[in-house]
């Protein structure tokens, strides 16, 4: 089994085949199996050792079933709770959770496995020759492998806090008592992140526009992005309970700059908002990988589609979300006496993004009225909220036919994730207000919701939070915003609701309880470490502790 303390040995190495789908490297499949020095002897093969590498990015659904963060904290609900079989969102939401067993627990050694990997290529870093043909390709490499370790690195921090840092292979034959390593604190980590940030900065270009078969890869764009959202994490109030401003300043610095040069670059909002998520190459995605596929268990159309269109319905949005899309003619919440809200007209008239994101009862999809009372009924135990994601899916996609699927991305970084990541930044460091609100109407301009206008410090605060909230529902931000910003104790900590609809002509709408959920401000901001690891190395070293809590 593998553990975070890296075992070596004569090591077999898992490649990436030669000829790979030129659409974008991240499809490839692995095919043969090599030892170190046959790898790092030829920088082809060095390639194919880092293309391994990036497998372990994120995807839209977590390890076990078909489950999303989303339904981990208020956005939506898991239907179909699975979490007395195998950890899931239902955990997190009942707050049934040990280190011997919880939600993504495989990513720790996932994640170790990956570090193991940038380790081991840095180490052998002097074997790799030039290319020729390509003399920036090996530097590249070492630009790619750094920003992917700081990249598994930043998911250890905001998932566990203060971790191990390995930065070097270690065989535990030479040094036995060397490979139990002891918890950095936050601000090590921080500070080892960003340095592998800043000099893959150096060393990546900003895109890939004079190679377009490296599109995918990480780019000085990526690392600059990155950089600016690990400064905004140490600035929330999780990171930063002192309330250190120079933080946010610093963050606010470097958000300025990732967003300035994505925009010279090319990476600019792309016009139709829902085009961004069923697109595989769109001009606002800065880094993603290919999302699952339509079909089967898993598939992104088969867990999302309702009943009627042949899907499971497994990812149930919830009433809380639907409530904080705007009205469109106003700007105003719903809650607003002032908004325009018709309470038994609740679907018309919000904010656009509501409609691309969202299926509601009545909305017709792939020629059919959605009814929750007929063909989109829940299935035997499901717990639905009678509403089910837009975003993502095709219409084309047939699934009694299996027919009209084409790729698709789950998206790591876009462009209106760094208007709002500055936004944010610069508001809690003060000053630029009018910077400040010109990066949220950006974001609102496009999707044709009219502007905010200025106010205190917190006034903004509460903007910013509520069009991050809108603009990247469902695509797992929020579960990580609400840890960050040390409100999760507030919003994943109480009843949340679904719909019901009753009635002909004069439709009636209810709004039941479908679950109360629980949340622990007093250890639920960090998972636990894994019992698993505790096991193997606290005795070693008593450095390795466990989460408070836990």
């Amino acid at each position: 089994m593998r553990t975070f303390f890296l075992r070596t040995g004569t090591a077999a190495l898992l490649i990436l085949c030669a000829t790979a789908c030129k659409k974008n490297y991240l499809d490839r499949q692995p095919s043969d199996l090599i030892t170190d020095k046959e790898v790092f002897g030829k920088i082809e093969n060095a390639e194919k050792f880092v293309n391994v590498i990036y497998q372990s990015l994120p995807n839209m659904f977590q390890p076990g079933s078909g489950w999303m963060l989303s339904s981990a904290t208020d956005e939506s609900n898991q239907a179909a709770d699975n979490s007395a079989a195998y950890p899931d969102a239902g955990n997190f939401n009942t707050g049934s959770m040990s280190p011997s067993n919880f939600p993504m627990q495989s990513l720790w050694t996932d994640y170790y496995g990956k570090i193991r990997s940038c380790n081991k290529f840095l180490g052998n870093y002097d074997m790799i020759k030039e290319d020729p043909n390509y003399p920036a390709r090996r530097t590249r490499l070492k630009g790619e492998v750094l920003t992917l370790r700081a990249y598994y690195y930043f998911e250890l921090l905001r998932t566990w806090g203060g971790v191990p840092l390995v930065l070097t292979e270690k065989n535990p034959f030479d040094d036995p008592a060397g490979i139990y390593f002891k918890r950095n604190t936050i601000e090590e980590v921080v500070a080892s992140i960003l340095s592998d940030l800043d000099e893959a900065s150096t060393l990546l270009p900003v895109n890939y526009s004079d190679r377009p078969a490296n599109w995918g890869r990480a780019t000085k764009m990526i690392a600059m992005a990155l950089k600016g959202r690990l400064l905004l994490y140490n600035a929330s109030p999780l990171f930063n309970t002192a309330n250190d401003k120079s933080r946010w300043q610093t963050a606010a610095v470097a958000c300025k700059a990732a967003l300035d040069t994505a925009i010279a670059n090319g990476y600019t909002l792309n016009d139709n908002y829902g085009d961004i998520f069923t697109q595989y190459f769109n001009r606002e995605v800065i880094w993603s990988r290919p999302a699952p596929g339509a079909f089967g268990d898993g598939g992104i159309d088969r867990e999302m589609n309702p009943r009627s269109a042949n899907g499971y319905g497994n990812i149930t949005p919830l009433q809380e979300l639907v409530d904080d899309y705007e009205m469109q003619s106003t700007g105003l919440p719903v809650t607003d006496p002032a908004s325009g809200y018709i309470t038994d007209q609740p679907y018309k008239g919000r904010d656009p993004r509501f409609y691309a994101t969202i299926l509601y009862p009545g909305a017709s999809w792939k020629g059919k009225v959605l009814d929750p009372n007929g063909a989109d009924a829940p299935r035997s135990g499901q717990i639905s909220t009678n509403y089910w994601p837009r975003k993502f899916l095709l219409p084309s996609v047939d699934l009694f036919a299996s027919s009209g699927a084409t790729d698709r991305k789950w998206i790591l970084i876009r462009t209106a994730e760094l208007y709002l990541n500055y936004a944010e930044a610069q508001n809690e460091a003060g000053g630029d207000d009018a910077g400040v609100i010109s990066a949220v109407n950006a974001i609102r301009k496009r999707a044709a919701m009219p502007d905010i206008s200025g106010g205190s410090p917190e006034v903004l605060r509460a903007k910013i939070r509520h069009e991050r909230r809108i603009e990247l529902a469902l695509e797992g931000y929020r579960f990580w915003d609400v840890r960050r910003w040390k409100t999760a104790e507030i919003v994943d900590n109480k009843e949340v609701h679904g719909v019901t609809v009753s009635g002909t002509g004069n439709v009636t709408y209810t709004y039941p309880v479908i679950e109360k959920r629980a949340f622990d401000p007093k250890r639920n901001y960090w998972l636990p470490i894994p019992q698993s690891e505790m096991d193997k190395v606290s005795s070693q070293n008593e450095g390795f502790t466990q989460n408070i809590g836990w």
